[in-house]
């Protein structure tokens, strides 16, 4: 896991995990929702917090978190731009292991991606695991990508070319004429 600039850290050793596992709980400071709404242009983070346990496995060799992530967010509808509050409350999880070959390595001919295996595991390179970085990252993977406000609804294009002609119908008329060399279609 890289190390990234924000602000939402909460660095957890994980080597020598006993074998019942670590249980950890976090909570997102006012400061840390702040953030993390900046870097992923939501309106606000209201609420965040993920609680689960770190367990050994592979001999010690890799790491799986499971854990439980709520979070209260508010996203910009994709069609009238109003807030759109939305409640995250999912299970996850992610395995990591000091024994993952790199295979992302800049120059790399060929990636290979077991797909059936259960969960693709990251690469650990230190003995530290951030988990606030795990959690914004899930937290990323489990926002709306098209947030709608209920009853938001899209009604069309104005198909109008700029000089007041009424459009055809296809949306790129005007810049195929402008193409040619007509002076009807000049966009502007």
């Amino acid at each position: 896991m890289t190390g990234a600039p924000e602000c939402f850290h909460r660095p957890m050793p994980v080597r020598d995990l006993p074998a019942a596992g670590r249980p950890f709980q976090i909570k997102a400071r006012a400061i840390e929702c702040e953030e993390l709404a900046r870097r992923f242009d939501l309106i606000a983070v209201d609420a965040l917090s993920v609680e689960g346990v770190l367990r050994p496995e592979a001999s010690g060799q890799r790491v799986r978190l499971e854990g439980r992530l709520v979070a209260d967010v508010v996203q910009t509808c994709v069609v009238s731009l109003d807030a759109v509050p939305a409640h995250i409350d999912v299970l996850f999880e992610r395995l990591y292991g000091w024994d993952i070959e790199d295979e992302w390595k800049e120059g790399a001919e060929e990636i290979h991606l077991d797909l059936a295996s259960e969960l693709p595991p990251e690469r650990l390179t230190s003995d530290i695991l951030d988990l606030g970085e795990a959690t914004a990252e899930q937290l990323s993977l489990e926002l709306d990508p098209y947030p709608r406000k209920p009853g938001a609804l899209f009604t069309g294009c104005d198909n109008t070319l700029h000089d007041g002609d009424e459009g055809s119908g296809k949306p790129l008329d005007g810049l195929s004429r402008w193409r040619r060399g007509d002076k009807g279609g000049e966009p502007g």
